[in-house]
């Protein structure tokens, strides 16, 4: 009788435990990103007037990739790693060439909570870090005409962070599918001009990022990202 007891308490005890780690220990992401940047303000019209050439335009989505690695305490939470690249041309002039691409990258890290229910899986997290943001050759315009190009280019780290969540699905035993996932994304970018490249650029000096004479000393973004999850 006694043995019988102690079969059915280990039984029972192996039952709890497989219940309370029927979860991911951890997990990895990898898919598309498309962030769409804050551009302060600035529009085709005004890089029409900058320019005095029609069918300028800004481009505010830029493509890129995401991976993240996440490691969950309990079946509700966890801590994340998130980086990010994104890349683009910051504007398009009809007849102008050797205009300079751009490139940001994103280092977060923060915690994340999901709600697990069968194949579904809707999460939350909050992410800080840095973002790197780059361009290849500075190009800024004139009410003159033709753009101004500043040798060397620019590249600028700032405080970054992004509030968000998504909604995954399960595939199989260890893959399942990021529906989608919505982020706030927050940079405080400023890009500040030496006096000597404003006067070449005939610009007041300040932050290249940002219009007006006072520039926002930050930029609102949004970031929609899909992809893979293998747990």
């Amino acid at each position: 009788m006694r043995k019988a007891l102690l079969v059915a308490l280990a039984v029972m005890m192996c039952g709890f435990y497989a219940v309370a780690q029927d979860y991911p220990k951890a997990e990895v992401f990898g898919g598309f990103s498309f962030v769409h940047i804050d551009t302060e303000g600035f529009t085709n019209a005004d890089l029409v007037a900058l320019t005095d050439t029609p069918g300028s335009t800004v481009k505010t989505w830029y493509p890129g990739w995401e991976v993240a690695g996440q490691y969950n305490f309990t079946r509700l939470l966890g801590i994340k790693a998130d980086i990010s690249g994104d890349y683009g041309t910051p504007v398009s002039v009809p007849g102008v060439t050797g205009i300079p691409s751009s490139h940001g990258y994103t280092f977060l890290f923060g915690p994340v909570v999901s709600y697990r229910t069968g194949r579904f899986t809707p999460f939350a997290h909050a992410l800080f870090g840095a973002n790197r943001l780059s361009i290849g050759s500075s190009t800024l315009g004139t009410s003159a005409g033709p753009f101004v190009f500043i040798p060397g280019g620019y590249s600028e780290t700032a405080f970054a962070m992004a509030f968000g969540g998504g909604l995954d699905v399960k595939l199989a035993h260890h893959f399942s599918a990021r529906l989608g996932q919505f982020d706030y994304l927050y940079t405080g970018h400023c890009f500040s001009l030496s006096a000597t490249e404003a006067a070449e650029a005939g610009l007041a000096q300040g932050c290249l990022l940002g219009v007006g004479t006072a520039p926002a000393a930050h930029q609102n973004n949004f970031r929609f990202s899909t992809g893979i999850v293998i747990h």
